[in-house]
């Protein structure tokens, strides 16, 4: 199924190393994007959080992919979102995984 997943991020607590905070996070977002399991992913303007597109098989899976992310104890306001396609642009549809 596809989630839309936003969620804002305090970069203000990261205490520490905020360069190697980030990459850390980068790298599994690679990892999400290169196995299917995120499909796309914006910063907000204020620059303050992001709203990304996930396929993933159901809402715990979701639920335990965030926890999972590195900057997740700097997260705030999280709204997971399930989306089905719209009837007049169908090429939005779910994508299978792998």
């Amino acid at each position: 199924m596809i989630y839309m997943v936003q969620a804002t991020i305090n970069y203000n607590l990261i205490t520490g190393d905020i360069q190697h905070e980030l990459e850390t996070e980068w790298k599994v977002s690679d990892q999400l994007y290169e196995s299917g399991r995120m499909l796309a992913i914006w910063r907000l303007a204020s620059g303050k959080g992001v709203v990304a597109i996930w396929n993933m098989p159901d809402h715990d899976a979701v639920r335990e992919q965030i926890t999972a992310m590195p900057l997740y104890r700097y997260m705030g306001d999280i709204t997971i979102t399930p989306l089905v396609a719209h009837p007049r642009f169908p090429q939005f549809c779910e994508r299978a995984l792998g």
